[in-house]
């Protein structure tokens, strides 16, 4: 692989992060912005992070506690420490611990998270959708195999890179 191909690579990757820390809100805060409906929750999710979506997502499922919410979401503890914090001052989530066990906190959530989480869900739909009829009409699957082999290595160099 030539340095210019290396570099071009390196570039698009920096381009796509880059939207993702966009100030006026990474272009999934955008998305759903623009298809929910409720005034106030329109205003709260440009202030919640990616990870908070998530969160959001995968309680759908029921209630977990901030270590299963991390080993489901492949993110640090203190990072969904961090998201719920948030997602519980603006009453997205609760908060309880059980009578059968006190140390433990389980997150589950209110109806507004709820209609957060159905919207983010529609968005990744949405975006898998319009990936597939693109990428699939423009390459071979033994093409976007090479891709997704390529991008399953990088994601491995960057997570053991120190």
């Amino acid at each position: 692989m030539s340095k210019v191909t290396v570099d071009k690579i390196q570039k698009i990757i920096q381009l796509l992060r880059a939207e993702h820390s966009n100030i006026h809100g990474s272009k999934e805060q955008q998305w759903i912005q623009e298809h929910i409906t409720d005034q106030q929750l329109k205003k709260i999710v440009l202030n919640l992070s990616i990870v908070s979506f998530h969160i959001l997502s995968v309680l759908e499922n029921g209630e977990l506690t901030g270590i299963e919410i991390a080993e489901k979401l492949s993110v640090t503890r203190g990072g969904i420490t961090r998201a719920a914090k948030k997602l519980l001052q603006y009453q997205l989530i609760t908060a309880k611990k059980h009578t059968d066990n006190q140390k433990k906190l389980y997150y589950s959530l209110t109806d507004q998270g709820r209609a957060v989480a159905l919207v983010h869900d529609e968005m990744h739909r949405t975006i898998k959708k319009q990936i597939v009829a693109k990428l699939v009409t423009k390459y071979s699957d033994q093409e976007l195999q090479v891709v997704a082999d390529f991008l399953t290595d990088l994601y491995e160099f960057e997570k053991e890179f120190s």
